[in-house]
């Protein structure tokens, strides 16, 4: 779990710090603040940026995803990934990485940096069983922007990956990356990390996250989540789509949501239920996944009546502390605010942190975006004037 964070040269982020972090942590600020970039930072963290991740987050702003699709003599060709450094353009000197970690914890942090990779052919001796041959292998190293010249056009242009002491392969970008399905846990020393969306998940979605937990007791838990917003709601399933208006090879939706409702006798369809029964499925699924990591929540309070949001955030903390789970949500709504400032203050056995992200507006940090930190012992004096939320 991070104590504090860290995040230089990412996006707006130029040097953002927050010096304290709880197990359940709530980001407040006005529209294009960094709120959002804050929970993308995190996801990056926990995932390594590995080349699959980059890709993802890089395609939900349609920005530049696909390497080797490019010529690299061109000046003009946006490269990928260059979208994610301040400013939008990549560093003209050395030693100025994209990077994300705990304040106190240097050896753990994420670094991203752009590099400029010369390779070379070299001949190895390998053993072939009773003998040995020779064979040709490629060596890369990492020429110093400093020492680049007119005629370095022929260079390899990359980013070069490193969390604490592990340096992951060189992601070239003149070279086409494997394509295959990219998964966290399939980056060394990743974090288990589930991503909560601002638009309610794809039913589809939804369907392949109940059938994880049906018959075990994480479904009682998403039960009484659903409880809260419908207190007749007894049980759930996921029916295949058989509409003939949609044949199954055109079907955006393959799967339909049936809620079972105390004293109705026919299922009832989920989407007929309103938003808030689609967000709070959406967020007790997404649950589970993070055990042991992150869970992110972009605009908690999405679909949640605010006379709700307390008892959403009871069940949040609860979950957090019983999975071990650092829990990032960002918010609009003061109401929100509320609920969670007393529900953080009521749960004394669990750190609640609040901090608002916006532009500095001392003249010696240059608008440079910060972070006001408010945790449990100030949360009671908190008061609308005092967190701009909106």
């Amino acid at each position: 779990m991070l104590d504090s964070l860290h995040v230089k040269n990412f996006r707006c982020l130029e040097d953002f710090q927050v010096s304290k972090l709880g197990r359940v942590n709530l980001i407040v600020g006005k529209n294009n603040s960094g709120k959002s970039t804050v929970l993308e930072a995190l996801r990056l963290y926990a995932g390594n940026a590995q080349p699959g991740l980059l890709e993802v987050i890089a395609a939900e702003h349609d920005e530049k995803v696909r390497t080797g699709e490019f010529d690299p003599g061109s000046m003009d060709e946006v490269l990928p990934f260059q979208d994610f450094f301040t400013g939008r353009v990549f560093p003209t000197d050395d030693g100025v990485p994209i990077s994300i970690g705990s304040m106190t914890l240097p050896e753990d942090v994420l670094s991203i940096e752009h590099v400029y990779m010369l390779e070379t052919e070299v001949e190895v001796q390998v053993s072939n069983g009773s003998s040995e041959e020779t064979v040709r292998r490629i060596r890369r190293s990492v020429i110093p922007k400093s020492e680049l010249t007119s005629t370095s056009e022929a260079l390899s242009q990359a980013l070069q990956i490193s969390k604490g002491s592990r340096t992951f392969a060189p992601i070239l970008f003149d070279r086409a990356q494997p394509r295959a399905r990219y998964a966290i846990s399939d980056a060394q020393g990743s974090v288990p990390c589930s991503v909560v969306a601002t638009q309610f998940g794809l039913v589809d979605e939804l369907a392949d996250g109940w059938d994880k937990v049906v018959f075990t007791p994480q479904e009682d838990v998403v039960r009484e989540a659903l409880q809260i917003i419908s207190p007749e709601f007894e049980n759930l399933t996921f029916v295949r789509n058989t509409d003939p208006g949609y044949p199954r090879s055109r079907s955006p939706i393959q799967r339909g949501a049936r809620v079972k409702l105390r004293d109705i006798p026919r299922p009832v369809p989920l989407n007929s239920m309103g938003d808030g029964m689609l967000r709070v499925l959406q967020l007790a699924l997404k649950i589970f996944p993070a055990k042991g990591g992150f869970l992110l929540i972009d605009e908690f309070e999405n679909g949640l009546h605010y006379s709700v949001q307390e008892r959403i955030w009871h069940l949040a903390f609860e979950m957090a502390q019983r999975l071990d789970i650092q829990i990032f949500a960002t918010t609009h709504s003061w109401d929100c605010v509320e609920s969670f400032s007393k529900v953080a203050r009521s749960r004394s056995d669990i750190d609640g942190v609040l901090f608002r992200v916006g532009r500095s507006v001392r003249t010696s940090e240059q608008g440079r975006v910060i972070a006001t930190v408010f945790d449990e012992a100030a949360l009671h004096s908190i008061t609308q004037s005092d967190v701009e939320v909106r």
